[in-house]
């Protein structure tokens, strides 16, 4: 029998990956393609150039499918991974340092609610807190 901490982190990371299938919010992807794309700046070692994109598309393909993530994180804490399940879904929601700059930042460039709500449409933010939360309540 799953603890009672894993089901509700598992409930709530699924309710918030629903959330972010619906409206479409993924993680950084623009990070990681930023960090390939500058990488060769730093190191002319093939070795790790080809390590690193492999690590780059695998990260990109696990953010732009947040939703599914968020998820598969769920499931992970239920059965007992929590380090990986909250690994996962980090993954799957992005940054949410990031966010919450974009947002305050959209906020005071704007200032107007509504227009901060039509770009970030309510069930993506939902979906983001309730991740938030998944991860945070997972033990």
């Amino acid at each position: 029998m799953p603890k009672t901490t894993s089901l509700v982190s598992f409930v709530l990371a699924t309710i918030a990956g629903v959330f972010l299938l619906i409206s479409g919010i993924h993680g950084p992807t623009e990070i990681y393609e930023t960090i390939i794309e500058f990488l060769p700046l730093f190191t002319q070692n093939q070795q790790i150039l080809q390590i690193a994109n492999t690590l780059a598309t695998i990260l990109i393909t696990i953010a732009l499918a947040g939703g599914l993530a968020v998820i598969a994180g769920g499931v992970l804490i239920l059965l007992g991974r929590v380090g990986t399940g909250k690994f996962v879904i980090s993954i799957g929601i992005g940054s949410v340092l990031l966010w919450l700059v974009t947002l305050a930042v959209a906020l005071i460039t704007t200032q107007s609610v509504d227009a901060v709500i039509s770009e970030y449409s309510m069930t993506g933010s939902a979906g983001i807190v309730l991740a938030i939360a998944a991860g945070t309540i997972a033990k």
